[in-house]
C-alpha cells in the first residue's frame, strides 16, 4: 500500500512533465567556467552558486586529484575514527581566515547547521529568522529550546520575543543568515548585535551566501558591518565561494568541542572525502590570495542590478551575486524558466511552498567566471521572456 504517503500537490502537477520540470536535470558538460550544457542545451549557468569561479580552477582541480591519489576516495567512517591531516589543516587555515579559535568540519552545510541543536538546551529561547535555511529549522526541531520565528529582518519583532524570553528565564539565541539565499538581502547584522548586547542573548548567523563574498577580505557578513565581535558562532558550506563540497562550524573552543562529541549529525556521519578537503584547502587559499576574484564576482553582481533594474525590476539594496524574480503562478512560471532554458540561460527555479505565496521565484546568480558579455546575454534573455511582477517575491 501506499497510501500513507502525502501527496504533495504542486510538485504531483509537474514531476511528470517533463519539458518543464526544473530538477534533478543532467549537466552533460561546462564547456567554460560559466557555461554549462544542461537537458542537451548549452547555456550561461546562472543557476550556480560558485560564487568565486573556484569550482574549475586548475589549482584547486589538482589538489582534489593528489589528495584522492594520495589517501583514497573516502576515510572510511566518521570523524571520531577518520581525521587525517587534510581535515586539521583545513580546520585551521579555516579558523585563521575567519579569526575564530576553532573550527570544525562537516560533510556537508547542512550538516553544519543540524549540529548545532547539541547547543539548544531547555533554557534556551532561538529566536530565528523567518527566511533562515530549512538546515537550521530542522536543528532547532532537534534540540531541546524553545523555538520561536521573527518577520524577516523585523528587528521589533525580534526583540519582543527578546522580552518574551527574558520574562520566561530563558536565554535568548538569535539564529540568523548573513545574506539571505534566495532574496539575496542581508540580515541587520548591527541592529540584531545591538539585541543580543542588551538581552544578554547568543548570536548564530550561517554564512553559507556571504563566506568569500562579503567583506575587505570575504570573511562575510561580520567583516561587511565591522561587526565579527559580536557573532558568537558561524556556519558556512564549502560548495560555495570555495567551490568543493562541506561545511563547517566556526566558533569558541568549548562550542566546538562540545560539538564534537555531542553532535549527533557530525559524530554519525563520515568525515569529508580527503579530495573535498584538499580541492576547499586550495580554494581557501586562493580566494585569499586573489582578491582580484572578489572584485569580478561584485562587477558581474552590479552589472546585473543595474541591467534588471533598468527592466523595471525591483533589486535588494545590496548588490549580490543572487537576485530572487517573481515569475508567476507555478505553471507559467515554469513555462518561463524553460523559455529562459531554450534561449540560453540556466536559472534556478524555486516553487510554493519552499517559498512564501503561491508564486514560482527564479533565482538568478553570477560568479567571478562570467564575462560581461555574459551578464548582458542574462539581462537580455530575462527582458524578452519575464517581465517584471507586481508582487513581491
Amino acid at each position: 500500500m501506499t497510501g500513507w504517503i502525502d501527496d504533495v500537490p504542486i510538485l504531483d502537477e509537474f514531476v511528470t512533465r517533463r519539458d518543464i520540470y526544473p530538477y534533478y536535470l543532467v549537466i552533460g558538460d561546462r564547456p567554460t567556467p560559466g557555461e554549462v550544457v544542461v537537458d542537451g542545451v548549452r547555456a550561461i549557468n546562472a543557476a550556480s552558486t560558485d560564487y568565486l569561479g573556484l569550482a574549475t580552477d586548475s589549482g584547486v582541480c589538482s589538489a582534489a586529484a593528489k589528495a584522492a591519489a594520495k589517501y583514497g576516495t573516502c576515510c572510511t567512517g566518521s570523524p571520531l575514527l577518520g581525521t587525517i591531516g587534510l581535515h586539521h589543516e583545513l580546520e585551521e587555515e579555516l579558523a585563521d581566515f575567519l579569526r575564530r579559535p576553532a573550527v570544525m568540519l562537516t560533510m556537508t552545510g547542512f550538516q553544519a547547521n543540524l549540529s548545532l541543536s547539541a547547543l539548544f538546551g531547555t533554557h534556551h529561547m532561538v529566536i530565528a529568522d523567518q527566511h533562515i535555511h530549512a538546515s537550521l529549522v530542522e536543528s532547532v526541531s532537534l534540540g531541546r529550546a524553545e523555538h520561536r520565528r521573527f518577520g524577516h529582518n523585523d528587528i521589533a519583532h525580534a526583540e519582543r520575543l527578546m522580552r518574551t524570553a527574558v520574562k520566561k528565564g530563558k536565554t535568548p539565541v538569535i539564529l540568523t543568515e548573513g545574506a539571505f539565499s534566495l532574496g539575496g538581502d542581508l540580515c541587520p547584522l548591527p541592529q540584531l548585535a545591538e539585541l543580543a548586547e542588551r538581552y544578554g542573548a547568543g548570536l548564530i548567523v550561517d554564512g553559507a551566501h556571504d563566506f568569500g563574498v562579503l567583506g575587505n577580505n570575504g570573511r562575510g557578513i561580520g567583516e561587511h558591518f565591522d561587526a565579527e565581535g559580536a557573532i558568537d558562532i558561524v556556519t558556512g558550506t564549502l560548495c560555495k565561494a570555495f567551490g568543493s563540497s562541506g561545511g563547517f562550524v566556526a566558533g569558541s573552543v568549548k562550542a566546538i568541542r562540545n560539538l564534537r562529541h555531542f553532535g549527533t549529525a557530525q559524530v554519525y556521519s563520515a568525515s569529508l572525502p580527503p579530495a573535498s578537503a584538499a580541492a576547499a584547502l586550495t580554494a581557501v587559499r586562493t580566494a585569499r590570495a586573489r582578491p582580484e576574484l572578489r572584485a569580478a564576482l561584485r562587477d558581474s553582481a552590479q552589472r546585473l542590478h543595474r541591467g534588471l533594474a533598468q527592466l523595471g525590476h525591483r533589486m535588494p539594496a545590496w548588490p549580490g551575486p543572487a537576485v530572487a524574480l517573481p515569475a508567476g503562478e507555478p505553471e507559467p512560471g515554469l513555462k518561463t524558466w524553460r523559455a529562459l532554458l531554450d534561449a540560453g540561460v540556466f536559472t534556478g527555479a524555486f516553487l510554493p511552498p519552499s517559498v512564501a505565496g503561491d508564486q514560482l521565484v527564479l533565482r538568478i546568480t553570477v560568479t567571478a567566471a562570467h564575462t560581461p558579455d555574459q551578464v548582458d546575454r542574462i539581462i537580455e534573455v530575462v527582458g524578452r521572456h519575464l517581465p517584471p511582477q507586481t508582487t513581491a517575491a
